[in-house]
């Protein structure tokens, strides 16, 4: 005959075997039909080997390239961005019948021509390691560094990234801030918003502008006192 203490062990054994059993079991302990939580963490299909990187392959492959950038910029003497192709990205992204952007692509074309200016500059060192001199090369990489700063909105829309170079659809060529106020101005019947969006692209685009034309005065005041 049992004692009253090896009951109640059997039965503490029977009902932690009732309980821990299964996920399902450990987070609903007693018998109920399948609620929208457990469906939340445990989705009936299997997302594990469908929809995640269950070999890592894709991890490999993103710490390979990402250690290649890596290498490559700590290696080039000049960062390896070229300042013109963001004046074209800029042009390109003022395309379109949809709004006038006249004064805007004003701007950028004095853009595009202080980065061509400055693209020559950054060319030589990066090409010729006799116009590598340390001073040069830090102005450079200085200006570069600090290139995008001058795209950088203080308030943005909600949702939307305060860099107004990036958009939210890569299908869309133009400035997703422009975008969204003309939208905001068609239902609200107000250009407000508008012109406020457009402010403030030209702002960024003539800060840009004023940027590398600053840094080419540093360039050339800088070598002038050299000689």
């Amino acid at each position: 005959m049992c004692s009253p203490l090896t009951l109640e062990m059997k039965s503490n054994k029977r009902l932690t075997k009732e309980i821990i059993w299964s996920p399902k079991s450990f987070l609903f302990p007693f018998p109920q039909s399948p609620s929208f939580l457990f469906e939340a963490l445990f989705p009936a299909h299997n997302t594990v080997t469908e929809e995640l990187d269950p070999l890592f392959n894709l991890h490999e492959t993103i710490a390979k390239l990402t250690g290649q950038v890596t290498l490559q910029i700590a290696s080039e003497p000049v960062l390896p961005f070229n300042a013109l192709d963001i004046a074209l990205e800029v042009q390109n992204s003022l395309k379109g019948d949809q709004l006038d952007t006249r004064q805007l692509l004003a701007m950028a074309s004095r853009l595009r021509d202080s980065a061509e200016l400055f693209q020559s500059d950054e060319m030589r060192p990066a090409n010729d390691p006799k116009e590598r001199a340390p001073i040069r090369v830090r102005m450079l990489n200085d200006v570069l560094q600090g290139l995008e700063k001058n795209f950088l909105v203080q308030q943005a829309p909600p949702g939307f990234y305060r860099n107004i170079l990036y958009r939210l659809d890569e299908k869309m060529s133009q400035f997703s801030v422009l975008l969204e106020a003309l939208e905001h101005c068609k239902l609200h019947q107000s250009n407000e918003t508008l012109q406020a969006a457009l402010s403030k692209v030209l702002n960024s685009i003539n800060s840009a502008q004023v940027y590398f034309k600053a840094g080419l005065d540093v360039f050339e005041s800088a070598f002038a006192g050299k000689k």
